[in-house]
């Protein structure tokens, strides 16, 4: 593979929002290492709730005030993880705008986990979501294609939400016209977005029918604009997808 998945996803410095469903800390983790790698100084962090990762990997978490520290690791690495004290569940709570500011003056990108899911492969956002920065560039929108064919209160966070929208019911599979209606509908992955760089990521792609992904993308061009990049995200496999 020649490209990586910044590249598809066209990840430019400044802040990147990932919301939705079914991948977001795997793909914010992998732009990480890759831009770091690519010898850029990166910050991944939360405005929500995030999974602690792995220190091993990424180090270890820095207070959102501890900027010496945060440099420090960034010099070291190029990659630094920084959230709020960690919650009763044992996730990491969110930073503020103001925070998010302050890690502009130290990194080149900023990574944020603007959204949650309950670990759910599909969702659609309530009156409060997504939490982006203010200064969000790019937001990207993940769903897992494996919701697809699956009764939607088994796989949608705020499902209840989800059935009104889609006006179905909650025991219906999820199609994939309307799996493209939760990415690219203004109520949908893609609210908040208004004025910023917009791109759909549908990961899971190893456990979709090839038909079935072409049906999303198909009814996602056909009301958005937005770049479809598909990917297996655990197997670091993605590729950009257009209109047969």
């Amino acid at each position: 593979m020649n490209e990586t998945l910044s590249s598809f996803l066209g990840v430019r410095p400044g802040v990147t929002a990932l919301v939705g469903a079914g991948g977001k800390t795997t793909a914010m983790l992998t732009l990480a290492e890759e831009l770091a790698k690519a010898g850029k100084k990166v910050i991944v962090t939360t405005t929500t709730h995030m999974f602690l990762p792995e220190e091993q990997r990424y180090g270890p978490v820095f207070s959102p005030e501890d900027t010496a520290g945060i440099a420090a690791a960034l010099e070291r690495t190029g990659l630094a993880v920084t959230a709020g004290p960690m919650d009763a569940r044992g996730k990491l709570t969110g930073v503020s705008d103001k925070q998010v500011d302050n890690f502009l003056t130290l990194a080149d990108y900023v990574l944020a986990e603007a959204d949650g899911s309950r670990r759910l492969p599909c969702k659609t956002p309530g009156e409060h979501e997504p939490a982006l920065p203010a200064k969000t560039g790019l937001v990207v929108a993940v769903l897992g294609l494996s919701s697809l064919g699956r009764p939607l209160e088994e796989v949608c966070f705020r499902a209840e939400l989800a059935v009104r929208r889609l006006e179905t019911q909650p025991d219906s599979p999820l199609t994939p016209e309307q799996l493209a209606r939760l990415a690219a509908e203004p109520w949908g992955l893609a609210k908040g977005s208004e004025g910023r760089r917009f791109v759909i990521l549908l990961n899971q792609s190893d456990a979709c029918d090839p038909a079935d992904l072409r049906r999303v993308v198909r009814a996602v061009k056909e009301t958005s604009s937005a770049r479809v990049v598909s990917a297996a995200l655990k197997k670091k496999e993605w590729k950009e997808e257009s209109i047969c």
